[in-house]
């Protein structure tokens, strides 16, 4: 059963990543109309296999907005999570060593953050939970209040998803992590991709109650928000939907809309699993089970510390050039002060 539990812990840290990171291409009452239209077709690209095109858009997204390095910056984050998505995972770490090398270059102290949550995102694929835990609370301490609400989220979001198949007297801080989640929403996206979470969590711990109350919440944001791309969240919800009114036949059905593979096969596990259908479930686990073997997903512990290990030099060398900056302030001030005492002695004894 713990191994089960732990496969599940894995592919839905992948599922929810996906589904979570469209937050990044919202549109934003600051961007300019290109902006939007760019984002609008990385969206598109974004939840698809399409990587030609995916990569198209988001390298014209980047362009656009290389004159912004939070913006920039994020852009590529964006991009390292399409690859974890798709379990590109050398090429994911690659552009991470890459991303950390130009936020040292730019000096972007602020941003630093974003390697961390990287960092976490990788040690959660490799079922590290503890690791990524430790890495995602980090990114979301130095992250200041208000400045950065959607990595926030994101990061909110992406811990009540590690926190899904726990033991059940820990289950509870997944709904917690996801209400968090929600609290920081402020568009039609970020709200649904948090009752999306929420709700998955209710479909894990078979929660009919809470699952309906986030499915309700998400009806009514997609009737008020008929122009907003919401569409690719309702794969997920529609399979626990037909989960919750008995229909597993049906929600077994439901489960080839979603595209890729492993996430497929994980949410059928999971509907036999409910549907107390123990050779289905037992079936689908071994396809599921073989369908991970066949994925590349060997990724370097080394390296991952490698570029944690610089990020901290190069945050201690900042805070050495701070100190040190503060502390010939402090000595300025001091001389400064003592040739003004000096004078005013020196003209003193002149006068006398």
């Amino acid at each position: 059963m713990v191994h089960l539990r732990v496969i599940y812990q894995r592919l839905l840290l992948i599922v929810m990543l996906t589904i979570s990171t469209i937050v990044l291409f919202a549109q934003d009452s600051i961007n300019d109309a290109e902006e939007d239209r760019l984002k609008h077709i990385v969206s598109i690209y974004f939840v698809g296999n399409n990587d030609y095109e995916f990569y198209k858009a988001i390298g014209n997204l980047r362009e656009h907005v290389k004159s912004n390095p939070h913006k920039y910056f994020k852009t590529m984050k964006s991009e390292i999570i399409y690859d974890l998505n798709h379990n590109y995972f050398s090429k994911a770490l690659e552009k991470t060593e890459q991303m950390k090398d130009e936020l040292i270059n730019a000096k972007a102290e602020d941003l630093y953050y974003i390697v961390d949550y990287l960092l976490g995102v990788f040690y959660g694929s490799r079922d590290e939970n503890e690791l990524c835990r430790t890495y995602l609370l980090k990114a979301a301490k130095a992250i200041t209040p208000g400045t950065n609400d959607s990595d926030l989220l994101l990061i909110y979001q992406t811990l009540a998803n590690i926190s899904i198949f726990d033991d059940a007297e820990e289950g509870p801080n997944g709904y917690d992590w996801a209400d968090k989640a929600i609290v920081l929403a402020s568009k039609p996206t970020e709200l649904c991709s948090s009752l999306s979470l929420k709700a998955m969590i209710a479909i894990s711990h078979n929660d009919k109650d809470i699952f309906e109350e986030c499915y309700q919440k998400i009806v009514k944001i997609r009737e008020d928000n008929p122009k907003e791309e919401l569409s690719m969240y309702w794969k997920y919800i529609r399979v626990g939907r037909h989960v919750f009114d008995g229909n597993f036949e049906q929600a077994a059905k439901s489960c080839d809309s979603i595209t890729l593979p492993v996430p497929r096969l994980y949410f059928l596990t999971a509907v036999y699993k409910l549907a107390g259908d123990t050779k289905a479930e037992n079936e689908t686990l071994y396809e599921l089970i073989r369908a991970k073997d066949a994925q590349n997903n060997k990724i370097s512990t080394l390296t991952i510390n490698d570029i944690n290990q610089e990020i901290q030099i190069e945050q201690q060398r900042l805070s050495s050039e701070r100190i040190n900056l503060y502390t010939r302030i402090v000595i300025i001030l001091i001389v400064s002060v003592a040739i003004v005492i000096l004078a005013y002695l020196a003209l003193s004894y002149r006068r006398r």
